[in-house]
């Protein structure tokens, strides 16, 4: 809840219209840690059918130009999206298997990267780390039945604003 009411603040000090089925989208966005746009719209219309698919494609994409949420296009799988307002930098480890995301933070990259970006003279502007690779529970699954298994298919999700 409190993310939701940081959001709402900067938005409205923004001049940012916050109609009622943006503070669904919205509030219902901070609750969540990562998720696709379509999580999001069968979440948003669990709460209230009469929200539109292209309502939380464009409220998310508004999300995402003032700067709250962040797109993640990670290797296999939908776009996942997070409200990174006031969240820590932090990168990420999937399984290509499963889906699952985990968020970390590492000083000793952190530093590794500053090194590289300072050896090189450039002026970083910002920066994503993701590692994919098999869950704990997804390297336990029997061979043979990991072969039947393929890994998510790549699928690019457009936000349609």
């Amino acid at each position: 809840m409190k993310r939701f009411v940081e959001v709402e603040q900067l938005l409205r000090g923004r001049g940012i219209r916050l109609t009622a089925q943006r503070q669904l989208v919205v509030r219902r966005a901070a609750a969540y840690l990562h998720f696709t746009a379509e999580e999001l719209v069968k979440n948003v219309q669990s709460f209230d059918a009469s929200v539109a698919r292209g309502t939380v494609y464009r409220t998310l994409a508004l999300l995402h130009r003032q700067g709250i949420v962040e797109k993640h296009d990670f290797r296999y799988g939908p776009p996942n999206y997070e409200v990174t307002l006031a969240k820590a930098h932090h990168d990420h480890l999937m399984c290509v298997q499963c889906g699952e995301i985990i968020e970390f933070q590492e000083p000793r990259v952190e530093r590794i990267q500053d090194d590289v970006v300072r050896r090189y003279g450039y002026q970083l502007l910002s920066h994503t780390h993701k590692l994919y690779g098999l869950c704990r529970a997804c390297q336990q699954v029997d061979r043979r039945q990991a072969r039947k298994l393929s890994p998510p298919h790549l699928h690019v999700e457009e936000v349609v604003a």
